[in-house]
């Protein structure tokens, strides 16, 4: 059945803040909007006249028009401070009228979603007068249950009153049953305590209740109420931990840049030095800023692949600031109910299918680059522990920083009358459970209060990696081959199989519909979306692809473009079936559809993920079309870096806007189109200084100091050339012609013999000559190896590696020989 807006917020809330959901979830079943009844209030209340009982609408005028008063149970002291503030009022002192102006009101655009009223935040906390009473701020949550109507003859009551309302606001079948939670703020005295302004609400609306007929629930939780006090920032231990953290970090990296910047300007007397060399330098802002925003690509590379990464994770941002907009403070929300109807929205309302391109890029990238280490090694052996450590290691820095920020420093940067609902209750999240998180197992640990509700991607991720050699050994065998594909095709059908028995059995929905009851949604989150077992379908597509690219050279397979073009018509089809298939699903003639929707749970993320195989495959062996060729514009390059730090980064921005808003908004395609791009330019930002603090520092380190020396002395001859020399000069066999500093480094980077052998890494590429040398421009390949005294070396660092999450297929043989390299 068709369901109004106010389910679609409790979705969103759900998944950005689980906890409060919890909280909320089972007492909500259809939402109804309760303010309407105000529109008839200016004009039915002065005609109201006497009779049996008093209309809901003139009570509720009592309510919205009268300044707080405590009852006789309250405390003296608040008793005594109400009492002044009412007689200063009726001389309309100024303390007393900015108390009473901050306080709710009556609304307008009630029928449309502006159910919560949150007066005037800012006005309130700055009430002081000579009395030394101060203004408080606290916020009331109501929500009403409505019987059914069984046809006797009675009066009209707030129960006909909110079924008209559900009429008017699209909620056409809704008779019976729970509200939504609306939300009121009252201005008081802060002398008066949380249960107090709940005792006065209750006693005050009281005459509402009919017996077996209407009834609510008021609740004034503790932290709802806010002072200027309370409002104060104070730090505590684990935020003197954090900020001393943060300085350290800070220092280095100064200490870091300003030892590369001054080995550059003099280099004849500062020669990098190996290890010890990478370790001073890996953390200048001066040479990672340099080549984060470096255009070049290696030959090798899937260059449509940072196109599709920049393009997912903005319309990841853009679903999860839709949602939020529709959870915030708007007005204009019927249009929501009515969002199916579109197809153009159907973008948004299954944008959660996005997530499964990083899933199918991470499993291209996994078999794509072990393959090509098998192939250029002999005695290359899958290093299962080595795989784990070097994810874990390149991943987690930047995440266990992000963490940390959550738990720590973030509440202290804004305020707001949710802004404990929003930021406050994630800090909470990230000090309870940090620790799952960095143990990847979030995705089934304490979910509802998962810090950094978007982090389930990560743990899911993490742990196909943990799965993957089960396909990795048979893959890397070539006489076990033949059961590679078998054990391919049954993960691959198993995939299916499974969300489909758990749609089927536990009569799921599709997938998150925000129509449907809450504990329908929820049930979907917690054991369909986040699990290893539903989202592993594009994973194992991506391995299988990896292994096909990595094989492109030994097949030489060249698509004609008649068959690239019925190709592509065939992934726009599949692409646009998964995305917009379960339309239908939304219309009241398509009622909910048990084995439909499971059928649609087991093979929607597949069929999208095929789509997505083919852009990446066209492009490698065909015709990429122009949908390829915009993917693979060399401007992608830098912003595909940063979307791993995007990923953290984003909902920082996006809780704080929810957290901070004062005043209630309009939502509009351009509203949110405003809030999207404002989202995503302060994500770009931090997603910078993120990405060069603690991402591409630590991938470099790792690359440093924990790969494994997988080359012998001959292996690395063949590849670099000659290794007799102590300061082991890298090059490649075909670099000897070559004259200038520039022509040699493009045929070290471009040449055959250095395909992509490394881990997946960040693209940090330089090199360092000497002043002399750089001033002649020249540099003798033949005196670089026969001088065991060179001074003229070209010191050739190529950390070309981008993490697998992170989705690259820049890789780069110079990166073997880095931790093995040191100059005399």
């Amino acid at each position: 059945m068709l369901k109004s807006f106010g389910e679609i917020k409790m979705g969103v809330l759900r998944l950005a803040n689980p906890r409060q959901f919890a909280r909320l979830s089972p007492s909500i079943d259809l939402p109804v909007f309760f303010f309407a009844f105000l529109i008839f209030i200016l004009t039915v209340a002065s005609n109201v006249q006497a009779g049996p009982s008093i209309k809901p609408e003139t009570i509720l005028l009592n309510v919205f028009t009268r300044p707080f008063k405590p009852t006789k149970w309250s405390t003296d002291k608040c008793q005594r401070d109400s009492a002044i503030y009412l007689e200063e009022l009726a001389r309309y002192t100024p303390w007393a009228l900015k108390m009473y102006d901050a306080s709710v009101k009556i609304p307008s655009g009630i029928i449309t979603g502006n159910y919560k009223q949150l007066g005037n935040y800012d006005e309130c906390l700055q009430v002081e007068s000579d009395h030394g009473i101060s203004g408080q701020s606290c916020s009331a949550t109501i929500q009403f249950e409505v019987a059914e109507d069984n046809g006797a003859s009675r009066e009209l009551d707030l129960g006909d009153l909110l079924v008209n309302v559900a009429v008017a606001s699209n909620a056409t079948k809704w008779r019976s049953g729970n509200t939504i939670i609306y939300e009121w703020m009252w201005c008081v005295p802060s002398s008066c305590n949380h249960s107090e302004v709940q005792e006065f609400l209750e006693i005050t609306l009281d005459p509402l209740k009919v017996e077996g007929r209407v009834d609510f629930v008021i609740n004034v939780p503790i932290k709802s109420c806010r002072t200027l006090k309370t409002e104060q920032t104070t730090f505590d231990p684990s935020d003197w931990i954090y900020i001393s953290i943060l300085v350290i970090f800070s220092l280095i990296i100064i200490a870091s840049t300003t030892f590369d910047i001054a080995r550059r300007g003099h280099s004849s007397s500062l020669n990098p030095k190996g290890k010890k060399y990478i370790l001073f330098s890996s953390f200048s802002f001066y040479t990672n800023w340099k080549n984060l925003f470096n255009t070049d690509r290696h030959q090798d590379s899937v260059a449509c692949l940072d196109g599709l990464r920049f393009l997912s994770i903005c319309w990841i941002i853009y679903g999860h600031t839709y949602y939020m907009e529709v959870m915030g403070i708007n007005m204009d929300l019927t249009q929501v109910p009515k969002m199916h109807e579109s197809w153009s929205k159907m973008l948004v309302l299954n944008g959660n299918m996005v997530t499964d391109t990083f899933f199918l890029l991470s499993g291209v990238l996994l078999a794509y680059t072990e393959v090509i280490k098998k192939e250029k090694s002999s005695s290359w052996k899958l290093d299962v522990i080595g795989l784990y450590l070097h994810r874990y290691s390149r991943l987690t820095p930047a995440y266990a920083m992000m963490i940390g920020f959550y738990a720590t420093i973030y509440s202290k940067f804004g305020s707001g009358p949710h802004w404990d609902v929003w930021v406050g209750s994630n800090r909470d999240y990230c000090r309870d459970n940090w620790w799952s998180n960095l143990l990847y197992v979030n995705n089934y640990v304490n979910v509802p209060d998962m810090c950094m509700s978007q982090s389930w991607y990560l743990a899911t991720d993490m742990q196909l990696i943990w799965l993957s050699p089960i396909f990795l050994y048979p893959m890397l065998k070539p006489a076990r081959r033949i059961f590679f594909w078998i054990v391919i095709g049954f993960a691959f059908v198993l995939s299916m199989l499974l969300p489909f028995a758990v749609t089927f059995i536990y009569r799921y929905t599709a997938t998150m519909f925000y129509y449907k009851g809450q504990e329908d949604m929820a049930n979907v989150f917690l054991n369909v979306y986040t699990r290893v077992y539903t989202r592993a379908g594009p994973y194992i597509i991506g391995l299988a692809l990896g292994y096909l690219l990595a094989k492109r050279r030994s097949y030489d397979l060249k698509l004609r473009k008649p068959y690239i073009v019925s190709g592509w018509l065939i992934a726009i089809a599949v692409g646009l079936s998964a995305v917009l298939g379960a339309r239908e699903m939304y219309f009241d003639k398509h009622p909910y559809n048990r084995l439909e929707a499971s059928f649609y749970a087991g093979m929607h993320r597949q069929a999208f993920a095929l789509a997505v195989s083919w852009i990446i495959f066209s492009s490698v062996y065909g015709y990429a079309g122009p949908i390829g060729e915009f993917l693979s514009w060399r401007g992608w390059t830098p912003l595909s870096r940063l979307t791993y730090s995007a990923y953290l980064c984003h909902y920082v921005f996006l809780l704080s806007r929810a957290g901070s808003v004062r005043t209630t908004g309009d939502l509009t395609s351009m509203s949110v189109m405003y809030a999207f791009l404002g989202n995503l330019s302060f994500t770009m930002a931090l997603s910078i200084l993120w990405s060069l603090s603690f991402e591409i520092p630590f991938m470099i380190l790792d690359r440093t100091y924990l790969s494994r020396k997988r080359k012998t002395k001959d292996d690395r001859a063949k590849v670099f050339g000659s290794t007799d020399s102590k300061k082991e000069i890298y090059r490649t066999t075909e670099d000897s012609s070559s004259s200038t500093v520039a022509e040699i480094y493009k045929n070290v980077t471009n040449s055959e013999n250095v395909r992509s052998t490394c881990d997946s890494e960040e693209t940090v590429d330089y090199y360092v000559i000497d002043e002399e040398e750089r001033n002649k421009g020249v540099i003798s390949s033949e005196d670089r190896t026969k001088d065991e005294n060179c001074g003229d070396c070209i010191y050739v660092i190529g950390a070309t590696e981008l993490d697998d999450n992170r989705n690259s297929l820049d890789r780069s043989d110079l990166e073997e020989g880095r931790t093995r390299t040191e100059r005399i």
